[in-house]
């Protein structure tokens, strides 16, 4: 069951990846949101974005889908580490004193 679970969390990241890698660049070359293009900039018929006054308008699903892209290899960064930091820990721990270590009073 384990094994089920690392494989489809490995497989949703790389075709998180492979989405990211094929929808963030422009048509013009222009990256505006990564890894998901979240930002387009204000046709010039329309008003100034009263939020920012930059003239872009944000896309709340592709700000939504960003954060869940970096909260996703920000878990799978920390499970990592956490496997490796088990993984290469020393065995023994720390050890119970035996009955002739022990302090008697």
């Amino acid at each position: 069951m384990r094994r089920i679970i690392k494989v489809l969390l490995v497989s949703i990241v790389v075709g998180l990846a492979g989405l990211a890698a094929s929808s963030t660049r422009e048509p013009w070359g222009v990256y505006q949101g990564f890894p998901f293009p979240y930002s387009y900039p204000n046709p010039i018929t329309c008003r100034v974005n009263p939020f920012n006054g930059c003239g872009y308008y944000y896309d709340p699903v592709m700000v939504v889908l960003n954060c869940l892209f970096w909260l996703g290899t920000a878990a799978v960064g920390v499970s990592v580490i956490s496997m490796l930091w088990i993984y290469l820990a020393p065995r023994g721990g720390a050890r119970q004193p035996t009955s002739g270590q022990t302090s008697q009073k």
